[in-house]
């Protein structure tokens, strides 16, 4: 395998076994030295569940850090075996104290949200339409016209029978909880997007809707682009308002 290649394969598997990584941090409660991250072998398990998310993922191309660093261990490419996770020293955990538990649990909460999103949103598409719906909530955390965190804006108006901003918060979809490979994959699109991996798609979306609707409101948006089943829009800036406004009236 030639050194651009290798360099090219080190980056996809890095990039996939910190999505991954990350995830079984956090379900694993900020574990300080876990005995298997200690054991070297252990190494070979994490590269095989980061080569069976780059699979079903269809990631190319993406760039990630050399050294991705968590809690207990921190994960380095190795031009030999791909990856290399390693404990880290307790000297390193010296300032924690219970501000980190709580960052660590809205953290949580956060990726629970998203993995919701994509979840019911977008469970039938692909990798790349699963990552746009992430990317518009994303986006509209960023945007002032909207709440400042995951949550709120995935539940925003969700207290009402109507009005609600993500059509499954409402409508009785959440009543059969989310399982399988779809939620399995949902959760890992959803962390993939948060540790900021997933290149950008939807040119600053922050509406979509499927194809089989056209709803009123996207006369008074710009559409960007389609991805899957879904077509994305964002809001205009002031001559492009002010077109908007003329061909509604002509």
């Amino acid at each position: 395998m030639s050194q651009p290649a290798l360099i090219r394969r080190l980056k996809r598997t890095m990039t996939a076994l910190g999505a991954v990584a990350a995830f079984a941090v956090s379900a694993t409660a900020l574990s300080f030295a876990p005995a298997a991250v200690e054991r070297q072998d252990d190494a070979a398990h994490w590269r095989a569940l980061a080569s069976s998310y780059v699979e079903t993922s269809g990631l190319e191309g993406a760039e990630a850090p050399a050294v991705i660093e968590f809690a207990s261990f921190q994960v380095e490419a190795d031009h030999e075996v791909g990856a290399r996770i390693t404990a880290r020293s307790l000297d390193d955990l010296r300032s924690f104290d219970a501000s980190h538990l709580d960052t660590a649990r809205q953290a949580a909460r956060e990726r629970q949200c998203l993995a919701e999103a994509i979840y019911y949103e977008a469970r039938s598409e692909g990798f790349s339409g699963q990552a746009a719906v992430a990317e518009v909530v994303l986006n509209r955390v960023r945007h002032r016209a909207y709440p400042d965190t995951v949550c709120d804006v995935v539940y925003q108006g969700s207290e009402r029978s109507t009005g609600c901003q993500f059509t499954f918060t409402c409508d009785g979809s959440m009543a059969i909880p989310p399982y399988g490979r779809g939620w399995e994959q949902s959760q890992l699109v959803a962390e993939h997007a948060l540790m900021g991996f997933a290149q950008p798609m939807t040119r600053r979306a922050t509406h979509y809707h499927t194809t089989a609707v056209d709803p009123y409101w996207n006369d008074s948006l710009v559409r960007t682009r389609r991805i899957g089943t879904h077509v994305f829009y964002r809001f205009p800036n002031r001559s492009e308002r002010q077109l908007l406004i003329r061909e509604r009236e002509a």
